[in-house]
């Protein structure tokens, strides 16, 4: 509740940038069952067929909702794996400043605390903002991949906690 509004002006924002991040027709009675929904995500349940469990966890500033970060839970990379095992989105208004960076690198002490010590996050190869934020993180380019969702292909980074040092207690 606390989060409702920004929540909804940041689909807004997502929206008239072109990048629809939920169904339009999402009321403001229906997102007690959206975030209901992502609580069941995480513990598997009610999933659709081929997806795996996964966390979703918000990116909050003073102002409210500024983006996601998603980590999937079961997620093992692949040579051949299309898609990705962390997903993010910073709403446009906020892009820029820093909080998808941060917002990885606390995902990342995330997975540590999940016992998941490979990650591979993937980015449109158009996206270099994106794939800045993977490299500073430690992700390693791996290979481009065709992904009829990514019109000019996709990079696939992997991350290995293993070889990364922890992130310092804040």
């Amino acid at each position: 509740e606390k989060y409702l509004d920004s929540f909804f002006q940041a689909m807004a924002e997502f929206e008239a940038d072109g990048d629809r991040q939920f169904s339009k027709s999402m009321t403001r009675e229906q997102f007690p069952a959206y975030v209901q929904q992502l609580h069941d995500k995480a513990e598997g349940k009610n999933l659709k067929e081929g997806y795996i469990p996964d966390k979703e966890f918000w990116i909050i500033d003073a102002e409210g909702y500024a983006g996601r970060i998603i980590l999937g839970l079961s997620f093992y990379p692949a040579p051949d794996r299309v898609g990705n095992h962390v997903g993010y989105a910073v709403r446009p208004s906020k892009r820029r400043k820093g909080y998808a960076t941060k917002a990885l690198q606390c995902l990342l002490d995330e997975a540590r605390k999940l016992k998941i010590y490979k990650l591979m996050p993937t980015c449109d190869v158009a996206n270099i903002a994106s794939r800045k934020v993977i490299e500073r993180n430690g992700g390693v380019l791996l290979n481009p991949m065709q992904n009829g969702n990514a019109p000019h292909g996709e990079l696939r980074f992997i991350i290995d906690l293993d070889a990364r040092p922890a992130t310092p207690e804040r």
